[in-house]
């Protein structure tokens, strides 16, 4: 698997580019936050750091909950303008008290660790008796959509491996995903790569009358 592409983590594969994590960074992260930041998502910042996470979950975790994909991770360190800004960690740590997230949740010990395309969170909580556990929020939609408007969350799982490893793929970003890459030559490693997450996240998936080319 071409290294620029992709990373796998947990049996995951996660989407390129991505950055190096210097460790300095991670000292300025927790002198920001004032916690240690907890192992497991440190070990996944070190191989994820600048990358995506096309995997989704529900919020509130349940049968009923809403199917969301927080696939854009936070980046550890500046942005490219070597600022702390959108995006990035401690961008975000500062701006959360600012946002519509502090009239829902205590946000004070909580870190903004990725988001959806429409601006739905993950947090994680790196307070050591909290272990790291992971939140999910959903902003509600305006009335006229027709679509729920009230704000939803939940805790997602009681620590970062724990999230991980109960996320899955869903079968409509799946399509949209096969979509953009089936038109590839095959032995475009953009297209293997599209090709790896999809046999490892959704067996069977060429049996789909979507996946025929």
């Amino acid at each position: 698997m071409a290294e620029e592409f992709a990373r796998q983590y947990r049996g995951l594969i996660l989407f390129g580019p991505f950055a190096p994590v210097d460790p300095e960074e991670i000292g300025v992260l927790e002198r920001e936050i004032g916690q240690a930041i907890p192992p497991a998502y440190r070990s996944f910042l070190e191989v994820a750091n600048g990358g995506t996470l096309e995997y989704s979950t529900r919020v509130p975790p349940s049968p009923e909950g809403d199917l969301v994909s927080f696939s854009d991770l936070h980046r550890l360190g500046p942005d490219q303008h070597g600022e702390y800004g959108w995006g990035t960690l401690v961008g975000e740590y500062w701006e959360l008290p600012h946002s519509w997230l502090a009239e829902q949740l205590p946000v004070a010990t909580l870190l903004p660790i990725a988001r959806t395309g429409g601006g739905d969170q993950l947090l994680l909580d790196p307070a050591p008796n909290r272990h790291g556990r992971v939140l999910g929020v959903v902003h509600g939609l305006p009335e006229w959509t027709g679509l729920e408007t009230r704000d939803r969350w939940g805790v997602l799982a009681d620590d970062f491996d724990a999230y991980l490893d109960g996320l899955f793929l869903d079968p409509d970003v799946a399509k949209e995903m096969w979509s953009d890459a089936a038109d590839q030559d095959p032995a475009d490693p953009w297209r293997q790569v599209v090709e790896q997450w999809l046999d490892s996240g959704l067996p069977g998936w060429r049996r789909e009358p979507w996946a025929a080319r």
